[in-house]
């Protein structure tokens, strides 16, 4: 295995890669591996390969935190961007940054909405999600996996908002990224049915057969009166 849970974050086995540039990494992906960099925290940047597979994996859990073992010595890291073919079905490079796990850090967390919202309930509207992660800020080793918002007191065309979210202990909103006011989710009324449009200019019956002797082309004589015959 090249990847391992722990309680503070996911384990990646990495190995050195020893050149650089873009055959480089091309021969890597080719081997089924990704190349990454690690930088900050004051330390020079150092490149590194990991099981493509095992990353995949990892990053799509809703783990924040990543502990890199380089033979030994290791470096908890959060994700800071990660390059992806077209479609994002390969992992083309993943670049991660030195976190002390004591420190203050900015993330984005995914959000559960739980329950059923009042003004879909009693008045059949529609819940609409604006955003379904939010910007926070905490420490490192205390990033909660997902945070719970309960919409069961939303009436409709009314909304959550980022600062109403009730936060787990030592978990705030990071209002640099998203302001109090900005919102989370909310109701709409239904749409209204519009009326189905009428057809003009239709006359008569549809399905009456045409009057005896009003064959199409034949002229119809007036009331009373007798066809007009034509002169040889």
């Amino acid at each position: 295995m090249s990847a391992k849970t722990t309680d503070k974050s996911i384990v990646l086995n990495t190995e050195t890669r020893e050149q650089s540039g873009s055959a480089a990494s091309r021969r890597a992906r080719r081997a089924g591996r990704v190349p990454v960099e690690i930088y900050g925290h004051g330390k020079a940047n150092v490149s590194l390969t990991i099981d493509a597979h095992a990353l995949g994996l990892a990053l799509n859990t809703p783990a924040q935190v990543f502990t890199l073992d380089m033979g030994g010595k290791s470096e908890s890291c959060l994700v800071k961007e990660v390059q992806s073919a077209t479609f994002g079905q390969q992992i083309l490079h993943v670049d991660f940054a030195r976190v002390d796990l004591s420190e203050e850090v900015e993330v984005e967390i995914q959000l559960e909405f739980t329950g059923r919202a009042k003004g879909v309930v009693e008045d059949g509207g529609t819940m609409v999600v604006h955003h379904p992660t939010v910007s926070v800020k905490c420490r490192a080793d205390s990033i909660p996996e997902v945070i719970a918002v309960d919409v069961t007191d939303i009436e409709i065309g009314h909304a959550l908002h980022a600062g109403e979210i009730q936060f787990p202990p030592g978990v705030k909103l990071d209002e640099h990224e998203m302001d109090s006011d900005t919102q989370i989710v909310g109701v709409v009324a239904p749409k209204a049915e519009e009326p189905e449009a009428e057809e003009e200019g239709v006359e008569g019956v549809e399905g009456e057969a045409p009057a005896e002797g009003a064959a199409e082309g034949e002229a119809k004589p007036e009331d009373g009166g007798e066809p007009e015959k034509k002169e040889d």
